[in-house]
């Protein structure tokens, strides 16, 4: 039985206190029912269009959560890797930074937040398909409505795949994943067992391709739709090292949202672009909301700010060993260097929207068009395709640096790998960037600005044979299933 807890604020939307049923709100901090309650107390389907709406609203508003992507999702692939550290011992990121994680203290909100996700989509997708439609316009919404749960049920198991399953390029998917379910309500004793990564790739693919033809193609500010979709199989099949398939969907993703809209960044627009909200590069971004969730303080935007919680800060492997000779690269100049602390380093991305003065309220871009690029490049050097390796990599090369080229050489993984570091610093990808490929992260000793030396031995040159490289399943979750406890991961 998946248990899970999570913390909203008793400010919750109208909308989202519909589909909330059993919640108080009467407290800041707040107990949900274990995960085999679906969101409707009665487990009965929706009947609406407003119904299934309201649902969605509240699927958003976990990613939102300071749990996942509003804080926890996003710095998690930075922290555990050599690009940003922990500034101190005792902060929120120094336990993932420093890899002290234990089967016995590990957090259990990745497991449960997401496991909430997929019974709230998995009660949705029981029902939707019976809610009466009046016309052509409602049969079209309630299939973009499908298409969205059916792509938030293939994140979740995506980012639980990654988080508690080993790369699939490791042993090709042999080892445990997470337990697949798509049914609503469940018995009280429901007890599953884990599914292979294999497998899990297998289910979140076919979400991912099922979703596709039924979302909307235009801009769904905050909301899924087809290149959302996309870019999200093309991540999946690059992880799979599928590199074939990666490349088609990027292309074919590219091309597409070129027509509604995307496009890259300018050099010159790249730094304030970080300041508006649904910029023309970003594919899905989450809108942080005032008096959304509990502790707005804990949102990403407040814990890289150095007069907020100071809490993780781009290290010397980063600013020196990387960026050290190109000081005038456009990624460079998202470091705001802070003069009352020196040497700390600290991240421009989440900078408050136009009108908002609450670094908090920092939006979080979780899918950029940049990313696009470069899965393309990825997927076309390890296939040695080096005509598009150059024609995807060279965009984002040229717009960081104008005195930079890859025309005329032959791109590596590791100079796509590279390339990635630069642009996709503090968006959460690093570690699992290098992991998934084997590779390894090093961090740097001896540097002018020092990692800390509380990080585990082991965490400071490490790949995938690493045991901590995944996470322990939750104590909780152990305790309340015998069939889990048997397939802890290894080390733990």
């Amino acid at each position: 039985m998946i248990y899970m807890n999570k913390i909203l604020k008793n400010t919750i939307t109208a909308a989202l206190a519909f589909v909330m049923i059993g919640l108080c709100s009467c407290d800041d901090w707040l107990t949900l029912e274990p995960s085999n309650r679906p969101i409707n107390e009665a487990g009965s389907p929706i009947t609406s269009l407003d119904e299934a709406n309201a649902r969605m609203n509240a699927i958003y508003s976990m990613f939102r959560s300071y749990y996942l992507y509003g804080a926890r999702m996003t710095y998690y692939g930075d922290a555990r890797s050599e690009d940003m550290m922990a500034n101190g011992v005792t902060k929120r990121t120094s336990s993932y930074y420093l890899f002290s994680i234990s089967k016995d203290n590990a957090p259990s909100s990745f497991w449960s937040s997401y496991y909430e996700i997929i019974n709230n989509v998995n009660t949705l997708l029981g029902g939707i398909d019976e809610v009466p439609a009046g016309n052509a316009a409602d049969s079209a919404t309630l299939a973009d409505y499908k298409g969205q749960a059916l792509t938030a049920r293939a994140l979740a198991y995506f980012d639980l795949t990654r988080l508690y399953g080993y790369p699939y390029m490791k042993d090709n998917g042999e080892s445990w994943g997470v337990p697949i379910r798509d049914e609503g309500l469940v018995s009280i004793d429901y007890k599953p067992t884990r599914n292979t990564v294999a497998e899990c790739y297998e289910y979140f693919i076919n979400d991912l391709e099922n979703a596709i033809p039924l979302l909307k193609s235009d801009k769904n500010n905050g909301r899924f739709n087809k290149w959302v979709a996309m870019q999200l199989l093309a991540r999946a099949y690059l992880y799979k090292g599928d590199d074939a398939k990666a490349l088609e969907t990027a292309k074919e993703a590219i091309e597409g949202a070129a027509r509604y809209g995307y496009a890259l960044w300018s050099a010159t627009d790249y730094k304030d672009a970080w300041k508006s909200e649904f910029g023309a590069e970003v594919i899905w971004e989450l809108p942080i909301m005032t008096g959304e969730t509990a502790g707005s303080k804990e949102n990403i935007g407040y814990l890289v700010y150095a007069s907020g919680y100071d809490d993780i800060i781009l290290s010397d492997d980063w600013t020196t060993v990387l960026m050290g000779n190109q000081k005038s690269d456009i990624r460079y100049k998202c470091i705001i260097n802070s003069s009352s602390k020196q040497g700390a380093r600290y991240m421009w991305k989440y900078q408050p929207q136009a009108g908002e003065s609450d670094r908090s309220l920092g939006n979080v871009r979780v899918l950029r068009l940049s990313e696009l690029y470069l899965i393309a490049a990825e997927a076309a050097a390890r296939s040695g395709n080096n005509e598009d390796a150059v024609k995807y990599l060279e965009p984002i090369v040229k717009r960081g640096n104008s005195a930079m080229t890859v025309v005329g050489t032959t791109v590596t993984l590791d100079r796509v790998l590279e390339e990635r570091r630069k642009e996709l610093v503090g968006e959460g990808h690093r570690f699992f960037d290098a992991i998934r490929n084997g590779k390894s992260i090093v961090r740097s000793e001896g540097l002018a600005y020092p990692h800390l030396s509380a990080i585990q031995p082991e965490a400071w040159n490490f790949n995938w044979n690493y045991y901590k490289v995944v996470l322990p399943i939750p104590r909780s979750e152990v305790n309340a299933n015998e069939n889990i406890a048997k397939q802890q991961n290894p080390g733990y």
